[in-house]
């Protein structure tokens, strides 16, 4: 009897472990459930300092909750907080990369974050937000655009070069297009401003060769040109200049004081 009693015992008390279990499962289920709510709620009351903070504590209680990084992120981003953004953006994506509004949320705060470090001149900062953005965007002809134009702020001309042939190749709308070709010929006239001829001539040949009207293109090209001593390159762009605007007088100066 004793050892029935002591067998019956045991069950009861297996029993109500497993149902203690259970309930504090569901317990901290419907915590997060309710504290996402909450969040998402104050989220879109705009109230973003107090929508993070109920996220956050979902974080505490699951730190693989990747939806809750989510919301810190969009949060941030609202409050142009990019580098907190990016911060939890990454963090979602590391935890699940194929989830729904991850890879777009990651890419708003890794382009947002680049934009606002090449706007403070903290070109290195952009540089590795906007080529983490590429990666994820690749065929996006933006990301090449500004990374471009943060590759020419630390004087990596070749990168710069290389971002805006890439931008070129995506395609994407005539604006786009027209700002990557300008980045071109600012590339070439910052390295010809820095000395490096050679450098500036990789930038005007490929102008001149995504754009073979743009005369600029061609005359920066003969000067580039002039500089290395490759005078009969250079009257031959210079010729082209003539050809685009006849009459030109800065082309004509130059031709008259090439070698014959």
């Amino acid at each position: 009897m004793a050892v029935r009693r002591q067998r019956r015992l045991v069950v009861v008390l297996c029993l109500a472990a497993a149902t203690a279990v259970a309930a504090c499962g569901l317990s901290l289920f419907d915590t997060i459930e309710s504290l996402m709510e909450e969040g998402r709620q104050l989220y879109v009351a705009h109230r973003y300092d107090e929508a993070i903070a109920k996220f956050e504590q979902v974080t505490v209680q699951d730190s693989t909750y990747w939806l809750a990084y989510i919301y810190i992120a969009r949060c941030y981003i609202a409050k142009l907080g990019w580098g907190s953004a990016i911060v939890n953006a990454r963090k979602a994506y590391q935890l699940a990369p194929g989830g729904g509004e991850v890879v777009p949320v990651f890419a708003e705060a890794l382009f947002g974050g680049g934009l606002e470090a090449l706007r403070q001149a903290k070109f290195s900062d952009a540089v590795g937000h906007l080529v983490e953005y590429i990666r994820i965007k690749p065929t996006d002809p933006r990301g090449y655009l500004n990374v471009g134009k943060a590759y020419l702020g630390t004087g990596a001309f070749g990168d710069a070069l290389g971002a805006f042939v890439r931008g070129l190749g995506q395609g994407g709308d005539a604006a786009v297009r027209q700002e990557l070709l300008q980045g071109l010929l600012d590339g070439g006239l910052q390295a010809l401003s820095r000395g490096d001829a050679r450098g500036a001539i990789g930038f005007f040949t490929e102008s001149v060769r995504q754009d073979p009207r743009n005369f600029s293109g061609y005359l920066n090209l003969g000067k580039a040109y002039w500089q290395t001593g490759e005078h009969l390159q250079a009257l031959d762009a210079f010729r082209r200049v003539l050809e685009l605007s006849p009459g030109h007088g800065e082309a004509l100066q130059f031709l008259r004081m090439i070698p014959r």
